[in-house]
């Protein structure tokens, strides 16, 4: 498991398929697969910069 602050992530094999598991703050896990969670990632890059400690200027940051 990785933690990001607030947010764990792991990564889960079930068959064929891997899958990324995202939980943040005590939360239900949320089963992303890879695909999915690489499009969410780069969504949030876009939108809220590239790190907690600097992120984006952009108007849906706040």
């Amino acid at each position: 498991m990785q933690t990001f602050g607030a947010v764990s992530v792991e990564e889960h094999i079930s068959g064929d398929t891997p899958w990324i598991a995202v939980r943040a703050r005590g939360a239900d896990w949320s089963w992303l697969t890879r695909d999915d969670a690489l499009r969410l990632a780069r969504h949030w890059m876009a939108t809220y910069g590239t790190t907690a400690e600097h992120p984006s200027t952009d108007a849906h940051a706040a």
